[in-house]
């Protein structure tokens, strides 16, 4: 069952995957010189990179966003991740609390790569303008509390997956 978004973020509806829990924005990715140049004349006109995060039972998917126009996408599996880790903190001036996860994914036998994804509740909208309806800023505090609560079983699920694989191979 997918998520219920409110009005403002209904442009991401149709990229999410159909079981999303959760939604929340996290920092752009890195781009490079001649994007970044492309980055700043879109933001002239309107149109922001917003990077959102959907969180599943067993996934997460990074979306990024140039206004309504989804530009890339990426989605990591729980059954990738050899290692993971999220704890909560907040922005440096105190205001927005925020969840910092940090994976390592399985790529091959020989290879893994570490990601940090750092998530914060959806208290922006459409191309990054101030969400003022407080059933916006509800919704979104209840979806960060989601993904918390998805997010925080991710460690003892991977121990357990380890173990049976262990378990498996003797």
């Amino acid at each position: 069952m997918s998520i219920q978004l409110p009005r403002t973020f209904q442009f991401i509806q149709k990229h999410l995957p159909a079981n999303t829990k959760g939604l929340g924005i996290t920092t752009l990715s890195k781009r490079n010189f001649f994007q970044s140049i492309g980055d700043f004349f879109a933001e002239k006109s309107g149109k922001k990179r917003v990077s959102y995060v959907a969180i599943a039972d067993s996934s997460i998917t990074q979306l990024h966003f140039q206004g309504d126009d989804l530009i890339a996408e990426n989605t990591i599996e729980l059954s990738q991740l050899d290692h993971f880790y999220v704890s909560e903190g907040q922005t440096p001036d105190g205001i927005i609390h925020h969840l910092s996860c940090d994976a390592t994914v399985i790529i091959s036998e020989k290879k893994m790569e570490d990601y940090h994804v750092k998530i914060l509740p959806c208290l922006l909208g459409e191309n990054a303008s101030n969400v003022q309806a407080i059933q916006s800023i509800q919704w979104a505090q209840e979806s960060k509390k989601a993904i918390t609560e998805i997010l925080k079983t991710w460690p003892e699920q991977i121990a357990k997956n380890k173990a049976k694989i262990a378990n498996e191979n003797v």
